[in-house]
């Protein structure tokens, strides 16, 4: 798949799920994951997307419970009874976490995305705390 094309499909996927089910996607989030897509994920894209919708799914069904489902994490706690999660899309080959909140009145944040080198756990979820906070201060209510 094209990068042109991943980013349509990812578009048309975020689109989707901002529209029917209320989710609220930050810039920087769509343009990590399409980074994220376009740059360790070619010719896994199918995959990928499958793997996203799952979770969204998850998102949708399960609200501040996702974590309960497919190895998703609960990252810390934000006061007022408000976590921030990682979202796993994972297989054989990617590994991306997707990190996101919800809002005072329960609507999914998505705040950002990054590839973690598998088995390795280089990746520290703390850098990602202060960007968090601000994207959720950005897009919340």
């Amino acid at each position: 798949m094209n990068k042109r094309k991943a980013l349509e499909l990812l578009i048309a996927y975020i689109n989707e799920y901002s529209t029917d089910t209320g989710f609220c996607f930050h810039i920087k989030f769509i343009e990590e994951l399409n980074a994220i897509i376009t740059s360790h994920a070619v010719g896994h894209e199918k995959e990928v997307f499958q793997i996203l919708i799952k979770q969204f799914a998850f998102v949708k069904n399960l609200g501040i419970r996702v974590n309960e489902a497919d190895n998703n994490e609960i990252l810390s706690h934000m006061g007022q009874g408000s976590y921030y999660y990682s979202l796993h899309i994972q297989d054989k080959i990617v590994n991306i976490r997707l990190l996101m909140t919800f809002s005072v009145s329960g609507t999914p944040l998505f705040l950002g995305a990054f590839f973690e080198k598998a088995g390795k756990r280089v990746s520290d979820y703390s850098q990602w705390l202060p960007i968090m906070d601000e994207r959720a201060k950005q897009i919340g209510e």
